[in-house]
């Protein structure tokens, strides 16, 4: 059997020493795709994880920033490894700000992480905007649910009006200068609000006042006491006020007086009042019971009237029976003495008949 030299065995042995070497760097050596913020590269690197493959591209986390799969994940040729860094987003919603930190490239996906998509909101920038690394500002707007009462209408209505101004616009809903809204203008409207309107207005109105007259008593001796003549007739006086009223939703709610202005003076009433003793009457014993006629004609009532007002007295005179008799004024005013003096007198004029139905009492 012919032997092997030496020699060309140990370069048998280096050859197949070099041979498994390479095997196994080109077992440990792969290219990575890195994507960074919807950038990709291809990252060749020795590193068993995703914290090598991020060190390989010089790539440092921030505590805000997202890597996936995780660092400790172990990567092959041909992974692919997702990072995405944070970003602070300012945002105004419904009225109230506060920041947040996302790892979405655009607002609409940041809507999505932060579980804020709705139908029908506001936002003051567009859906597909993309955020840059320092972050962004944005206001955002709800759909609130609002009850408007006005006009004696209640509308509800979905808004995402910045304020009550804003929403009345929207809504066709005119404010008058002198209209109340229960709700601030600038007010942002909530869900559940209520807004009530009223109707305000004001007009002038002018109301003739009497503006009574007072009376002057002037002594007589012209007169008999307890007798009383109008030397003069009062008038009264006249004053214009005005008011302003206010209406609320058509209701009457205000009346204040703004001006008023005497027009008239009243004139004073004058009346004479008498001095003169009244003379003293004693009715005749004639027989006759003018009691009886009394009680039947009046019931006794000197100051009696019959509902007609044309009957006054005792013995129910006319006033032109009366003042023919003699008699001063009314005879209701007169004592039952003299009321009794003047029909003793009628007596004698016309006999019984005067009193046609009581008459025959006066011969009971």
């Amino acid at each position: 059997m012919r032997r092997i030299p030496y020699r060309l065995v140990a370069y048998a042995a280096t050859i197949a020493a070099l041979s498994t070497g390479v095997t196994a760097f080109a077992a440990m050596d792969k290219t990575v795709r890195l994507d960074v913020d919807g950038h990709t590269i291809a990252v060749r690197t020795f590193a068993s994880d995703v914290s090598g493959v991020l060190r390989k591209a010089h790539l440092r986390l921030q505590p805000h920033d997202a890597v996936a799969p995780d660092l400790s994940a172990p990567v092959r040729d041909g992974s692919r490894v997702v990072v995405r860094h944070g970003r602070l987003l300012t945002l105004q919603i419904d009225g109230q700000q506060r920041q947040v930190w996302v790892t979405a490239l655009s607002v609409d996906d940041a809507l999505d992480q932060l579980g804020l998509r709705t139908d029908g909101e506001w936002m003051s920038v567009s859906r597909s905007l993309a955020i840059p690394r320092q972050g962004l500002a944005l206001s955002l707007r709800l759909p609130q649910h609002v009850t408007l009462l006005v006009d004696g209408r209640r509308l509800t209505t979905a808004t995402t009006a910045p304020d009550v101004t804003t929403l009345l616009a929207q809504l066709h809903v005119t404010v008058g200068p002198m209209d109340h809204v229960s709700v601030p203008a600038a007010a942002y409207p909530t869900d559940g609000m209520v807004i009530t309107v009223d109707r305000i207005k004001q007009g002038t109105v002018t109301q003739n006042v009497a503006i009574p007259f007072r009376t002057a008593w002037v002594k007589t001796s012209a007169l008999y006491v307890g007798q009383s003549r109008v030397v003069r007739a009062g008038q009264p006086g006249l004053r214009v006020n005005t008011y302003q009223l206010t209406w609320r939703n058509n209701k009457l709610v205000g009346r204040k007086l703004v001006h008023t202005q005497v027009r008239a003076k009243p004139v004073w009433r004058r009346v004479q009042v008498g001095t003169k003793p009244k003379p003293r009457y004693a009715p005749s014993a004639d027989g006759l019971n003018w009691a009886a006629l009394a009680r039947c004609e009046s019931g006794g009532n000197p100051r009696a009237v019959s509902s007609n007002g044309q009957y006054r007295g005792l013995y129910q005179f006319t006033l032109g029976t009366w003042h023919g008799l003699g008699g001063q004024g009314d005879p209701i005013d007169a004592s039952s003495s003299e009321q009794t003096y003047r029909a003793q007198l009628l007596y004698r004029r016309s006999g019984a008949s005067s009193w046609p139905t009581c008459g025959h009492y006066l011969y009971t």
